[in-house]
């Protein structure tokens, strides 16, 4: 196990070194780096003591709850939804008051009372937007809501996915340091082995020389993956805070691919993303009814009256319309530009049901790759190693095989070790993008 040494000798230095034949070479790292890390460590196993183990599962769970990406995003629908109501309202009315024909020469020049033209007025008009325009309006900004309805769908389903990604850097980086650790632990205690052998004359210094060699690399191994571990802890409180403290549960079970690659593509077609597309596809055939209703002239309608000091007050109304006839640089322009971005929405959805297919193909072919991996592992190479170390170590205690041989099948044994846990994370990884793609509504809770 890790310590930390003040001086400048590893864990495993003799009491003694008269009986050595060569100077002792001191051992020694970066003191200030090391007390950070035991430091941190220390810290989270205080806080995490009593704490149940985390597992992936919870912790995508643990993800959704008061995240401020998802709540954010559910305050921009409610907004939209307001708007909503206010886009299909027709236009405040307006009042308007002033002075009209008021002389500036002659002998009448600004009096109000002097002649029979001047008047005081005050007026209200209203526009009035054509209903189709208003009830456009409207829809337009709730497939807005509706558009970002679906990518909520999307933010919740990306949260549990990097959350999941995140639990799995973890839990391979702290597994790795698990398996590192046992093999620093023995690899101690192999160099006390040797180094009292060395000392009654029954090992040669060259072995207990490479043992102490070998140990040292352990630990500088189990020194690295304690940082991957520490940083990896800290990319998952990103997504569920001091909860990232807790230890990892210590096993990854992995369920079957649920579908076959057809289903599991067809599945990907129902995607929030898509989802997100289709209301911005609808949003496309809105604006192109709205640019044809753009060559419907829109009205308004005013009502005054007109005080005159000394004679007699006047009413009236008026009504104002457009007139758009010159439509060739302005209607014209306006429908073409909603016809191509209709198009330029369903070509897009075009190519992301293409790049969702390739995604889940890719992502189910790895799925099945590693785990026809993992199983040769299990089957035969973990087996293997380990018969390997009892050969080794056997023929080195009879004499008939070197020192050399016996730590170069530990090593080897790490390393097949790591490498089938980074298999199993990888298989892992590939089965968390699968669901993020191909997950089904129903079971996933996310909104239509």
């Amino acid at each position: 196990m890790f310590g930390l040494y003040l001086e400048a000798s590893p864990p495993w230095a003799p009491p003694c070194h008269r009986h050595t034949k060569t100077p002792w070479r001191s051992w020694s790292r970066p003191v200030s780096t090391i007390c950070l890390l035991f430091i941190c460590a220390a810290g989270q196993s205080v806080m995490a003591e009593d704490s149940l183990p985390l597992t992936m599962e919870e912790a995508a769970r643990l993800a959704t709850i008061d995240q401020p990406l998802l709540t954010g995003r559910e305050a921009k629908i409610r907004a939209e939804e307001q708007q909503a109501v206010a886009a299909s309202q027709l236009p405040d009315p307006k009042v308007s008051g002033g002075v009209k024909d008021l002389p500036i020469n002659t002998a009448e020049a600004f009096s109000t009372s002097r002649d029979n033209f001047t008047e005081f007025t005050i007026g209200l008009s209203q526009d009035f937007t054509r209903s189709d325009k208003r009830r456009l309006n409207g829809a337009r900004k709730q497939l807005e809501a509706d558009a970002d309805r679906a990518a909520l769908a999307n933010d919740q389903r990306m949260v549990s996915r990097d959350a999941s990604l995140a639990w799995l850097d973890l839990y391979e980086a702290d597994r790795a340091l698990t398996l590192t650790r046992r093999l620093s632990d023995e690899s101690a205690l192999q160099v006390q082995a040797l180094e009292k052998d060395y000392s009654n004359g029954k090992a040669p210094q060259a072995d207990w020389m490479a043992a102490r060699v070998e140990a040292g690399l352990v630990a500088d191994k189990a020194h690295d993956w304690l940082h991957h571990t520490l940083r990896a802890r800290a990319g998952l409180a990103r997504w569920i805070g001091e909860e990232a403290q807790r230890p990892i549960a210590e096993s990854l079970t992995m369920p079957g691919i649920p579908s076959t690659l057809p289903g599991l593509i067809a599945l990907s077609d129902h995607h929030p993303v898509i989802g997100t597309l289709d209301k911005q596809i609808e949003a496309s055939a809105t604006d192109v009814a709205l640019a044809r209703q753009s060559y419907k002239p829109d009205y308004s309608v005013e009502v005054y009256y007109a005080y005159r000091r000394e004679f007699s007050d006047f009413v009236g109304i008026q009504f104002t319309v457009g007139l758009p006839y010159f439509t060739k640089d302005r209607q014209d322009r306006g429908l073409a530009a909603a016809l191509e971005q209709s198009r330029a929405s369903e070509e897009r959805k075009r190519d992301l049901l293409r790049e969702l297919h390739t995604q889940v193909s890719q992502d189910y072919l790895d799925r099945r790759h590693f785990e026809e991996r993992l199983g040769d592992f299990d089957v035969s190479i973990i087996p293997d190693a380990k018969a390997r170390i009892e050969a080794a170590r056997s023929a080195y205690q009879a004499g008939r095989g070197s020192f050399d041989a016996v730590l170069s099948a530990r090593r080897s044994l790490l390393d097949v070790q790591l490498q089938r846990l980074a298999l199993a994370v990888e298989t892992a990884r590939a089965q968390v993008r699968l669901d993020y793609w191909s997950r089904s509504q129903a079971t996933s809770g996310d909104a239509p």
